[in-house]
């Protein structure tokens, strides 16, 4: 069974809001990846919330096309995957429908692979990651392109208006997020004070 990781934050700011933990870009060979709002939760001043989650690797698609900031990423399907042996996927195009097929294991332990055949047609959907069942980031679909991710799982906390699986525009949030960092715990508690930054508890 996975570890589990907790965070708590306790808000102590003035402003109610959403608490949103993003990921890292993973290593990965394709452009275009996009980072989504992968856990979200919404707090008023005084409350205190707590996420839970494990590195339980998944599979996706989306009917989703357009990957701009503020996109929305809905899983229509979404296969569990691990690092070792049921790494890779094919997303396949038959009867006018997306679907997996085949997962199996990949070449090399430690990346996740994804790979979309010839009938797969260019940014008509979107494929990715996910930890925990909730999207961590996505791509564009592109025919006959083979996606090999390493995840790297590091986490940033940041405050606003988010909604879980929106793509994120990382260029707007970099100067607030607060890296989460786990050293030799799997439980972190944080405050978000009263001049609207993240400290450890």
């Amino acid at each position: 069974m996975s570890t589990t990781y907790t965070l708590s934050i306790d808000n102590q700011s003035t402003q109610s809001g959403d608490f949103c933990i993003f990921q890292e870009i993973p290593d990965v060979n394709v452009p275009n990846i996009v980072t989504l709002a992968w856990l979200s939760k919404t707090a008023h001043p005084t409350s205190v919330l707590t996420f839970d989650w494990s590195l339980d690797y998944s599979f996706f698609w989306s009917t989703q096309r357009d990957l701009r900031a503020g996109a929305r990423v809905k899983a229509v399907q979404s296969w569990p995957a691990n690092l070792t042996t049921n790494n890779k996927v094919t997303l396949d195009r038959s009867d006018d429908a997306y679907t997996f097929v085949d997962l199996t294991q990949g070449a090399y332990g430690g990346n996740l692979y994804i790979h979309q055949t010839g009938q797969v047609q260019s940014d008509d959907a979107s494929v990715g990651i996910a930890m925990s069942g909730k999207g961590a980031f996505a791509v564009s679909s592109q025919p006959n392109m083979n996606i090999i991710m390493t995840p790297k799982p590091t986490y940033y906390v940041v405050f606003g208006q988010f909604i879980e699986g929106e793509v994120i525009d990382i260029a707007e949030v970099t100067n607030s997020a607060y890296k989460v960092e786990f050293k030799g715990t799997t439980s972190m508690s944080l405050v978000f004070n009263a001049n609207n930054i993240f400290q450890n508890a």
